[in-house]
């Protein structure tokens, strides 16, 4: 089951790829859904098979959501500020 996530992100990486010509999907609010889109998969990641499962498919589509609308570059660099929102909330927990 782990292997979902990274064909998820593939399959996201490659469908802005193809898109990424298309007008629209700048901004803020595009920032914002990727920042969701990257803390829901990897919460669904950590959280594996507890929650994780039934997460996942939410995650899913908000991350193929913001795929097909905003597939620029500075946008999509949120989805590494929703992993990194995930890691320091972990270590938040933790400490």
């Amino acid at each position: 089951m782990i292997l979902v996530w990274p064909l998820l992100v593939g399959f996201a990486a490659t469908l802005a790829w193809r898109h990424r010509n298309d007008p629209g999907g700048r901004g803020r609010r595009w920032s914002i859904a990727w920042i969701l889109a990257g803390f829901l998969m990897s919460f669904s990641l950590i959280t594996g098979l507890s929650i994780g499962l039934l997460l996942l498919p939410a995650a899913a589509a908000v991350l193929i959501w913001a795929a097909r609308r905003a597939p620029h570059l500075p946008e999509a660099a949120g989805f590494v500020a929703g992993v990194c929102i995930t890691a320091l909330l972990v270590a938040g927990l933790n400490a």
